[in-house]
């Protein structure tokens, strides 16, 4: 499978105050994932309401445009190619649970394809990975139709920028802690702490990487006490620093209207 992809351009938009997406009609595929702000995007006969952590996929020889204008600011990550089949398409339009591990492949993707010194097919890789990725995420979010571990879930990636623990979840549930994690354990396998740890780095390496914040600031903002934990948090979970992480794949094309 991958064989015949062929990656185009891609890059990061960032919008000046207002917007609306311009009419198109391509004749590549791109994949938008959504990182700041609304927007709006008709493609087809369908309307699709961006927001962060949205994936949307255009395909070749259908318009799309904007049908109404963002007054707030708005960022993407946008990646073209073509040659690939319909089955190693992710879906048109979905919210993966975790939006972190597909953003930062496409950093990588973006990085490497404007960093000289990296051949072709480095690019390819990347984005075989990138489809995988998503592809994986999609088929792991099928597990929302049971109904308490949907509402767990949300509530947890609401909640993450606090200091919540596994017993906090179980009593906003009224659920004996043991069982809560069972349930959850069955579509994540890792268990419920692990997924409140996953959801707050989600949202931290998205700060890292998206706004011109202080590492202290970003602390506190997830209700770190001490700031030395903080980092060592970071460290225990991702394997390198928060300053390092953020300096990774810095080599980004960002467009703007």
């Amino acid at each position: 499978m991958y064989e015949s992809l062929k990656y185009i351009h891609g890059g990061k938009f960032v919008s000046r105050g207002q917007w609306k997406h311009p009419e198109r009609v391509i004749d590549s595929t791109e994949i938008i994932i959504a990182t700041k702000g609304t927007f709006y995007i008709v493609s087809g006969e369908t309307e699709y309401i961006m927001s962060p952590g949205d994936i949307l996929r255009l395909d070749s020889g259908i318009k799309h445009y904007g049908s109404r204008i963002s007054t707030s600011n708005v960022s993407f990550y946008w990646i073209h190619f073509v040659g690939a089949t319909p089955d190693e398409l992710p879906p048109v339009y979905f919210h993966p649970d975790n939006i972190a591990q597909a953003e930062l492949i496409t950093r990588q993707l973006i990085h490497y394809a404007n960093t000289e010194g990296y051949p072709r097919e480095s690019t390819e890789c990347l984005l075989k990975v990138l489809l995988m990725e998503l592809n994986a995420e999609h088929l792991r979010s099928g597990a929302g139709n049971n109904r308490l571990y949907s509402t767990v879930k949300e509530w947890v990636r609401v909640n993450c920028d606090l200091p919540i623990k596994v017993s906090d979840v179980a009593s906003q549930f009224n659920y004996n802690e043991d069982y809560l994690n069972r349930v959850f354990r069955q579509f994540y396998p890792e268990g419920l702490k692990a997924y409140i740890d996953e959801m707050k780095m989600q949202k931290i390496k998205y700060d890292l990487v998206n706004e011109a914040m202080s590492l202290q600031e970003i602390a506190k903002k997830y209700a770190f006490a001490d700031y030395k934990y903080f980092l060592k948090y970071f460290k225990y979970h991702e394997g390198i620093s928060p300053t390092k992480y953020r300096q990774i794949y810095y080599n980004i094309n960002t467009n703007t209207n």
